[in-house]
């Protein structure tokens, strides 16, 4: 019996509609999984993110809940203004000190922790033990470690810095580099870890082949390791970059921007305006440092990637 070319099509139509079902099926499954988070994101971030871009071109009265266009009038406002420019040479002079520290102390602990010594367990979780220690802990513990009477104090008197007690968060040329210490000894951890990863992807027979050839500890690390951890040290760099471009607990908690702006980086000039309830000024300086923080990580992916070139070369 010879099966009729209609009944074939209707046959043919429902094999179609079976696959693009459970096409459908495959492709919103996953969506739907991913939904509550979209939600959440779209609501507390992306949203803010959006309004804060529309607020920096209005004159936004938050309590009236209206604003009136202005332009680039809240850009040129901050930038002529001197606090302005101070908590921008305050935010790049913290991670002239930050990002060097956190790309290469870490690298070096990774490295040690990372041979086959007895104990290394206990030096690994040791050295992570600040990252989840919470920040207003840390800040605490750090405030009191700079007091006058603190350890800090007493340590830089007996060798000779200071000849009478003195507290590095209230001086201005100091309170900087202190703060940035506790960003440095909070993240030490967290790095670490990210290039232990990638220490332990490394393959051992090149460093067999190496030690054979008489290369020392130092050439293996400099021809070795580090052009190899090129990636890590590209993702510990960003990730420090983007960190240190919005750092804000450690100073609010120790030292809340003074002495005399000395620490006023632009979070806490953002923060302030916020607080004035001057919310264009802030949206404006906001979207100022998501565009240096995205210029200075694409700045640094470039270099970093010319520079793995140049020692592969």
């Amino acid at each position: 019996m010879v099966r009729e070319p209609r009944v074939e099509k209707n046959i043919e139509i429902k094999v179609k509609q079976k696959k693009r079902i459970k096409f459908n099926k495959k492709f919103i499954t996953p969506w739907l999984f991913l939904l509550p988070s979209i939600i959440i994101l779209g609501t507390f971030l992306i949203y803010p993110i959006l309004e804060a871009f529309r607020w920096s071109f209005l004159d936004y009265k938050i309590i009236a809940g209206t604003g009136e266009f202005v332009g680039l009038a809240n850009f040129k406002e901050i930038f002529t203004d001197k606090h302005f420019w101070n908590a921008l040479v305050n935010t790049l002079l913290f991670l002239v000190i930050v990002l060097p520290l956190n790309v290469f102390l870490p690298l070096l602990l990774a490295v040690l922790v990372n041979q086959k010594i007895k104990g290394v367990g206990l030096f690994r979780v040791l050295y992570y033990l600040p990252v989840i220690t919470p920040m207003v802990v840390a800040a605490l513990m750090w405030k009191m470690l700079y007091s006058q009477s603190g350890v800090i104090s007493e340590i830089l008197m007996k060798i000779g810095i200071f000849d009478s007690p003195t507290n590095l968060l209230v001086q201005s040329s100091t309170a900087l580099v202190a703060v940035s210490a506790i960003t440095v000894w909070k993240g030490l951890g967290y790095y670490m870890i990210i290039y232990l990863a990638g220490l332990q992807s490394l393959p051992g027979d090149v460093y067999e082949s190496a030690s054979i050839d008489g290369a020392s500890f130092f050439q293996k690390f400099t021809k070795i390791t580090v052009p190899m951890l090129i990636p890590s040290i590209t993702l510990v760099s960003v990730m420090t970059i983007i960190a240190g471009m919005k750092v804000f607990e450690e100073i609010a908690l120790t030292t809340g921007g003074g002495p005399s702006g000395a620490t006023t980086t632009l979070v806490m000039y953002i923060y302030s305006k916020f607080n004035q309830l001057d919310v264009s000024i802030a949206s404006a300086a906001g979207l100022v440092l998501l565009l240096l923080a995205i210029g200075a990580s694409l700045l640094q992916m470039k270099l970093t990637s010319k520079k793995e070139e140049d020692l592969r070369a």
